[in-house]
């Protein structure tokens, strides 16, 4: 009996946040562009200070690491990427697919190599191979349309998990 109150409990406070995440998500569906550079700028923050922190505590740590050297220059290359990061989102945001579209166009390539040398899977290689390729091409020639695509995803996600704790805290109370 207790162990069913303090999961009431529990639940009853999952309430706000249910609405807030149904909020955030509609927010990421009509804002996507603001939100997936901010989600950049986030990462970006979080890349410059993990930088930071790893080299004062590096440069304060009274044994030193042996690879000191190394060790600040990863954290001065972190702190740089995580500034590129912030202050170039836009950048990022479209660069990021058309890299994901190259990647795909190269990897298509390669399954049609495969379906060349595999005698056995010729078909199922080729049709993949070229099925990848369209892909990719699609990528690059749209890149903004992938990033949308997956804020459009990561809204609904958000929205379908507000839903459902709201519906799980009703249907205990």
């Amino acid at each position: 009996m207790e162990m069913e109150n303090k999961f009431r409990d529990l639940l009853k406070g999952k309430l706000l946040p249910a609405v807030l995440s149904i909020v955030l998500g509609i927010v990421i569906i009509i804002a996507r562009r603001a939100a997936l550079d901010l989600l950049v700028k986030i990462v970006g923050g979080l890349i410059l200070a993990g930088g930071i922190v790893f080299a004062v505590l590096n440069l304060v740590r009274p044994e030193r690491s042996a690879n000191l050297k190394a060790d600040l220059i990863c954290s001065v290359l972190a702190v740089l990427f995580g500034i590129v990061l912030i202050v170039c989102a836009p950048n990022v945001v479209n660069f990021f697919p058309i890299m994901m579209g190259i990647f795909l166009i190269l990897n298509g390539l390669s399954h049609l190599a495969e379906a060349g040398a595999d005698q056995e899977n010729r078909l199922i290689a080729g049709i993949l191979g070229v099925a990848i390729i369209v892909l990719g091409v699609l990528i690059v020639m749209r890149p903004g349309f992938i990033a949308d695509a997956i804020m459009i995803f990561i809204g609904i996600a958000f929205v379908v998990n507000g839903i459902f704790d709201i519906v799980m805290v009703r249907r205990v109370s």
